[in-house]
């Protein structure tokens, strides 16, 4: 009896502090999430599960912030790219049918496809060469009319060239997941959507989840969701706003013209992520061979390992999945999603049972940072701060509210006194610096340009104010900038050939030209920049100097035997036709 008696209390005392962990594992999920308010840079759901049951739930903000209304547990949203493990497990049940095989050609379900070289596989791993999105393939345009119907044709037309060769590099490819669905409509006779219910959402038990079959979004809304279950994506109308607007409110936003599925457009909600993992777990949607695959890091034409290092959680890529390299741990399965105005993550570590899900639907970023330290907590492991706010951002917003003089102040002390709360990107001084010279605020994108160049090692922020300088016609400063620029590239002819050209397509000739000459100073020995050069001067009726800069590329192409000798004899043909009438 009293060994009955010491296993009951030693059971007892073990449980209780099986509690006591756990609610301190819950005060510091809640400490941290106290500071993401008093931050303001969360609004939106949480939710940890572990062992098939809710471990840790969160609700900050509001649905819709215009109507004031706070969020609630359960509301549907845009999981943006974390519909590709979806797409991914769809192409997985097919081929473990013998319907599809991964290992084959796109051709060979798709017979216009055009390109020679590139598997099932690739397009599943981001090994395709295919660029990231629609935006990079030159002429398309920024009004074109987007669907899963259209990218065949597009590629056709355009025929972008591929980055690298098929299973040569790992390259996120949105276009490669468009492409996906087609593969299983031609192969099922099914719409995408309709595979995905049957198939994946319905025996996962996930009642709230789908994908509209167009851009109308309340219109292909299913029973029993209604347009308040809905979380409304949020985000700034510029870098300069201070606050966050609906995004279907700005005004340069047009009503779905575009609607993709494949790479984006699932509609989930946080528990029905839980359940999507469950079903994995237990097989029902994918047998465990088949998720071993999905969950392998795929091999290179190299022998090396796809990988993203610049991930929150530095991963390889498997099929469909991110996968955790730290192999001191258990696999965490992840991936993260953003759509416009909203921001998603989800991270599972199937070995334990865990569940990590988190969105904003105000764009805030550094979600999967918050999803990590929710996993770590967890796990009792050390975090990286989850409180992450762009500093240029709040530089934009405090240059139009207040003036210039302040707000870089104010970037300076944040800088150096909480620069653990902030990022600073070279990419979004670009931004701001472009819509400031838009708004006519010259004086102040000088001064956050000049004062930039003190922070970064960065061509385009030289660039950037080599335009100012050639604005205010300071052009011995401007051509200072350029050089510099084209020293800190990583191949400086191209570089500035390449800004040079883009000038042109703006429609800014005396930009274009003032570069191009620049270009062929920093690099007379290149054949290349002295035709860019004949270029822009015959578009700006200078034919006779035209003719010399040609010929000087004739001259050093024939001394150093170029490839391209002939393209330029041509050119310079064409333009002593063009000089005789």
């Amino acid at each position: 009896m009293k060994i009955k008696h010491f296993l009951s209390l030693f059971f007892l005392l073990l449980c209780s502090f099986c509690i006591f962990a756990q609610d301190l594992k819950v005060k510091s999920m809640d400490s941290i999430f106290n500071l993401f308010a008093k931050n303001n840079c969360f609004n939106g759901n949480i939710l940890v599960t572990e062992n098939n049951k809710p471990y840790f739930k969160y609700c900050l903000g509001y649905r819709d912030n215009f109507l004031k209304e706070p969020i609630q547990n359960n509301l549907v949203f845009n999981i943006g790219s974390i519909s590709k493990p979806f797409t991914a497990i769809a192409i997985l049940q097919l081929h473990e049918k013998g319907i599809i095989d991964i290992n084959e050609n796109v051709k060979k379900y798709i017979p216009e496809f055009p390109y020679d070289n590139i598997c099932v596989k690739h397009l599943l791993s981001h090994t395709s060469g295919l660029k990231q999105s629609y935006e990079q393939i030159e002429d398309l345009g920024v009004n074109a009319v987007l669907n899963n119907d259209s990218v065949i044709p597009i590629l056709s037309k355009y025929k972008p060239q591929l980055f690298a060769l098929p299973g040569e590099e790992w390259i996120y490819s949105n276009i490669g997941y468009d492409i996906l669905p087609l593969i299983i409509e031609r192969v099922t006779k099914m719409h995408f959507s309709d595979y995905m219910f049957n198939y994946v959402f319905k025996p996962a038990k996930m009642h709230r989840t789908f994908i509209p079959q167009n851009g109308e979004i309340l219109k292909c809304l299913p029973v029993g969701i209604r347009a308040k279950d809905l979380l409304v994506p949020h985000e700034y109308k510029s870098i300069t706003d201070c606050n966050v607007t609906p995004v279907d409110t700005i005004n340069f936003i047009q009503t779905q013209r575009s609607f993709l599925f494949g790479s984006e457009n699932v509609y989930s909600c946080l528990e029905d992520l839980s359940k999507f993992d469950l079903a994995l777990r237990s097989c029902k949607i994918l047998s465990k061979e088949m998720q071993e695959l999905a969950y392998t890091p795929f091999v290179l034409n190299n022998g090396e390992i796809a990988k993203d290092l610049n991930a929150s959680i530095p991963s390889y890529y498997g099929l469909g999945w991110y996968i955790s390299i730290d192999t001191t741990q258990p696999k965490i399965i992840w991936h993260k999603g953003r759509s416009r105005g909203s921001r998603s993550v989800f991270l599972r570590v199937p070995e334990k049972k865990q569940v990590v899900s988190v969105t904003d639907n105000f764009d805030y970023s550094a979600v999967d940072l918050k999803g990590i330290a929710l996993l770590r907590i967890l796990n009792d492991q050390k975090y990286r701060n989850p409180i992450l706010i762009s500093l240029v951002q709040k530089l934009g917003c405090e240059t139009t509210a207040s003036n210039v003089d302040n707000a870089l102040l104010n970037f300076e002390n944040r800088k150096n006194l909480e620069r653990q709360n902030y990022y600073i990107s070279a990419d979004e001084i670009i931004q701001l610096s472009d819509l400031l010279i838009d708004q006519q605020q010259i004086t102040a994108t000088k001064r956050i340009l000049a004062y930039s160049k003190s922070i970064f090692q960065n061509p385009n922020i030289y660039s950037a104010y080599g335009k100012i300088m050639l604005m205010e016609l300071q052009f011995d400063s401007a051509k200072v900038n350029y050089y510099k620029a084209a020293e800190l590239s990583e191949n400086g002819e191209a570089y500035l050939n390449e800004l040079g050209y883009g000038m042109f397509l703006n429609n800014n000739n005396a930009y274009s030209e003032f570069i191009l000459k620049i270009n062929t100073e920093r690099y007379p020995n290149s054949a290349n920049v002295f035709d860019s050069y004949a270029f822009i001067l015959d578009k700006n009726d200078k034919i006779t100097e035209a003719i010399e800069a040609q010929k000087i590329a004739v001259k050093i192409a024939t001394a150093n035997s170029d490839t391209l000798l002939n393209t330029f004899k041509i050119n310079l043909a064409a333009l002593l036709l063009k000089k005789q009438g």
